[in-house]
C-alpha cells in the first residue's frame, strides 16, 4: 500500500480543460473583391527557415494563455499587417495533425478589406483566388512518404511486433491545387480541401 497515492491527489492529477501545448492555429481569410469572394494566400518569405517560398495561410504556435482562435486572430493581424477590428472569424474547421503530432487548428475568417503586404520578414507577397475558380478546380493527387528510423535507445528486440516500426514507411496522400504558377498542398492543400467541401455543400444544396 501506498499512502501517499491518495484518490485526492490522483484527481488534482487530472482535469477536463483543454490543453493547447503544441499546438497551432490559422486562419483561412476571405475578402471580398469587385463583388465576388476572394481566398486570400501567403507565399513565405524566401528568407524563412522554415518552408521558404511557400504557400500557406497565416497562423503559427499559441502563445500562453491563447485560445486556438485568438491565436488565429493576432497571427493574421501580425502577417497580413491589418488591426484585430478587421476580422470576424466565422467558423472552424477539423484540426489536423502534422507528421510531427503538432496540431493545427483551423478557422475561417472575413476580413473588411484587402491587404496589401510584400516583401516583411514573414511574407513574400499575398495573392487572392475567387471561391468560384476554387470550385472548379480538380486538384491532383500524390502520395509523400514518411519513414520512422527508431534510434539506439529503442529496445527494438523486446517489442512486440518489432518489425512494424523497424523503417517503417508512412505514406500521406496529398492534394495539389494548381492556379497560375501556384502550387498549393501540403496543409494548406488539407484545410483547402475542407474548406472548398464545405462551400459545396452549402451553396449548392438546393440547386
Amino acid at each position: 500500500m501506498q499512502p501517499w497515492i491518495t484518490e485526492e491527489k490522483i484527481r488534482d492529477s487530472f482535469t477536463m480543460d483543454e490543453d493547447y501545448e503544441q499546438t497551432a492555429a490559422v486562419l483561412i481569410p476571405l475578402v471580398q473583391i469587385d463583388q465576388e469572394w476572394h481566398v486570400v494566400f501567403e507565399v513565405r518569405a524566401h528568407t524563412m527557415r522554415q518552408q521558404p517560398g511557400e504557400i500557406s495561410f497565416p497562423g503559427g504556435r499559441l502563445e500562453k494563455g491563447e485560445t486556438p482562435v485568438e491565436a488565429a486572430i493576432r497571427e493574421t493581424c501580425e502577417e497580413l499587417e491589418i488591426s484585430a477590428d478587421k476580422v470576424e472569424v466565422v467558423g472552424k474547421l477539423r484540426p489536423l495533425a502534422t507528421p510531427h503530432r503538432q496540431l493545427i487548428y483551423p478557422f475561417v475568417g472575413i476580413l473588411s478589406e484587402v491587404p496589401s503586404v510584400e516583401g516583411t520578414d514573414e511574407v513574400d507577397h499575398l495573392f487572392t483566388v475567387p471561391i468560384s475558380t476554387l470550385l472548379m478546380i480538380d486538384p491532383f493527387h500524390g502520395e509523400m512518404e514518411w519513414t520512422m528510423s527508431p534510434d539506439q535507445n529503442i529496445p527494438l528486440d523486446r517489442l512486440a511486433n518489432a518489425k512494424a516500426y523497424k523503417k517503417r514507411v508512412i505514406k500521406m496522400k496529398e492534394p495539389f491545387y494548381e492556379h497560375e504558377d501556384y502550387i498549393i498542398w501540403g496543409l494548406t492543400g488539407k484545410f483547402l480541401t475542407q474548406f472548398i467541401k464545405r462551400i459545396k455543400e452549402n451553396v449548392f444544396k438546393r440547386l
